[in-house]
C-alpha cells in the first residue's frame, strides 16, 4: 500500500473515531445534563395534566411558584429562559396540544427586558424542540440562529463544561421530587450565611443589568408582545409577577437603572396589548430577610413557599 493511501486511510479512521466520540459525548450530555433531565421530566408530566389547566407558570427560574399550593397548576419554568423561548413554548402548547390554561403566571422583572435578554441563547440542545431556528434566522437576519441549531443538535456539550460538572454533582438527583413540573428551589446554601453578600449583590446586578446604563428603557419586548397577543387570542388571564430580590441586589440595581421607571414602562407596554392582566408585586417582600434567599436573586424553598401562598391568598382575595 502506498504512503498516500496509508495516510488517507488513517485520516479517514481518525475522522470516523472523532465523529463517533462526538456523537457519544453529545448523546451523553443530552441525556444526563441536569437541566435537560429536569426539562424532559416537565415535558412528560405536562402531557398528563388535564386540558382544563387553571394555572400555568412560564418563564425563568425567578418564577418559582408551587402549583400544589395554587391547585390545578403546572410549573413549566426553565433556567435562563427568555421571552423568545417562552413564546415558542406557549405557542406550541396552544397550537399543538389540547391544553388550555385559564391563567398564565409570568415574571416581569426588568432583567427579562434587558439588553442581555436580546442576545442570550441558552440550552439549544433542549430548545430545538420548540424553536424554529430557520424562522428566527430569517426574521432577525441573523444566520447565527442556524449555528445555534447545529450546535444544539450535534455539539450541545461544547463550551458547557460547567453544566457537565454540575450534572455529575447532581447525577443522583431524585427526579421524583418534581411534581406538576415544579422542582424545589435550590437549598444547599443560604444567602444569609454568605460572608460577602454586598459583593454578590453587586456582581449579579451588574451581570444582568449593566447594559441598561444610560438608557433606562425596556429593550427586548417583541416576544413579550407576542406572548400578550397569544394570551389575548386564547382568552388567557395574565398574572404578572415581580418576584422577591435581595436588598443587596436591589441596592446596586437601583444604581444602574431607574427601576421605578422601568416598572411603569413594562406595565404601560402591557396595557397597550392586553386588557386582561394584573400585577402582583413581591419584589421587596423579604426586605431584611436574606435567609429566604438561595443567592442574590433567587428565593430558597422557604421563600418560595411563602410567595406561593401569598399569590394564592391574593388570587382568592380578588375573587371576593
Amino acid at each position: 500500500m502506498s504512503a498516500n493511501k496509508t495516510f488517507f486511510l488513517k485520516l479517514a479512521l481518525l475522522l470516523i473515531l472523532a465523529l463517533i466520540l462526538n456523537e457519544a459525548l453529545n448523546l451523553a450530555y443530552d441525556r444526563w445534563m441536569y437541566y435537560f433531565r429536569l426539562a424532559r421530566n416537565q415535558d412528560e408530566q405536562f402531557a398528563t395534566v388535564p386540558d382544563t389547566l387553571k394555572y400555568l407558570m412560564l418563564g425563568n427560574s425567578h418564577n418559582r411558584v408551587n402549583p400544589e399550593i395554587l391547585g390545578n397548576g403546572f410549573c413549566y419554568i426553565t433556567p435562563k429562559e427568555s421571552y423568545r423561548q417562552t413564546w415558542y413554548k406557549l405557542k406550541y402548547i396552544l397550537t399543538k396540544t389540547t391544553k388550555r390554561p385559564a391563567n398564565v403566571l409570568l415574571s416581569i422583572d426588568p432583567v427579562n427586558f434587558g439588553p442581555k435578554a436580546e442576545t442570550d441563547r441558552s440550552f439549544d440542545g433542549y430548545w430545538r424542540k420548540y424553536l424554529d431556528y430557520g424562522e428566527l434566522a430569517m426574521e432577525h437576519h441573523d444566520p447565527g440562529y442556524l449555528l445555534n441549531w447545529v450546535s444544539g443538535t450535534f455539539f450541545s456539550y461544547v463550551g458547557n463544561y460547567k453544566y457537565s460538572f454540575m450534572s455529575l454533582l447532581f447525577f443522583n438527583a431524585d427526579m421524583k421530587k418534581i411534581k406538576y413540573g415544579y422542582f424545589p428551589a435550590r437549598n444547599y446554601k443560604n444567602f444569609a450565611r454568605e460572608p460577602n453578600r454586598d459583593q454578590l449583590g453587586y456582581f449579579v446586578a451588574s451581570a444582568y443589568l449593566a447594559g441598561y446604563v444610560g438608557r433606562s428603557v425596556i429593550c427586548e419586548n417583541e416576544y413579550y408582545r407576542r406572548i400578550l397577543a397569544l394570551c389575548r387570542q386564547y382568552r388567557i388571564h395574565l398574572i404578572l409577577l415581580r418576584m422577591p430580590l435581595t436588598d443587596e441586589y436591589l441596592k446596586y440595581a437601583r444604581k444602574i437603572v431607574n427601576l421605578d421607571k422601568l416598572d411603569r414602562q413594562i406595565v404601560e407596554f402591557t396595557g397597550r396589548y392586553s386588557t386582561d392582566f394584573e400585577v402582583f408585586d413581591f419584589r421587596n417582600e423579604f426586605h431584611g430577610r436574606p435567609d429566604y434567599f438561595f443567592n442574590a436573586d433567587h428565593i430558597n424553598p422557604a421563600g418560595a413557599a411563602i410567595i406561593s401562598n401569598k399569590i394564592k391568598d391574593e388570587i382568592e382575595r380578588k375573587k371576593r
